[in-house]
């Protein structure tokens, strides 16, 4: 039960286009206790689940069945296609970054070369 729910709010995020880190500061919670939450690893209270309920606008039974999301999922898209666009978009912004930071390595090196010779 706790993945499930935790993955209907991941779902909800990523329709959103917000970040973990958006998510924790929102409820005010650090960024791996909000991370559990999604991964349900940590036990949802009742109040946060209000709390995140009321964030999306929607029902906290939304959050508790199967039903609910596919009732959010009819009404605002697909939220299964944005999750996954979502994933695939962030997974090629860290090989961007891993990259960004390759040539930033590269260039310093090839700096430190030129200015030895000299």
């Amino acid at each position: 039960m706790k993945k499930a729910i935790g993955e209907r709010i991941r779902l909800l995020r990523l329709s959103k286009g917000l970040s973990q880190e958006n998510m924790a500061i929102e409820l005010n919670i650090s960024t791996g206790a909000y991370s559990n939450i999604e991964r349900g690893i940590t036990d949802i209270s009742v109040s946060r689940l209000y709390q995140i309920a009321i964030f999306f606008e929607i029902d906290v039974n939304d959050l508790l069945n199967d039903n609910g999301l596919k009732q959010i999922t009819n009404e605002k898209g697909s939220l299964v296609n944005i999750a996954n666009r979502m994933d695939i978009l962030e997974r090629e912004l860290q090989s961007q970054k891993t990259e960004i930071s390759y040539l930033k390595d590269i260039i310093q090196l090839i700096s430190s070369n030129i200015s030895g010779k000299k």
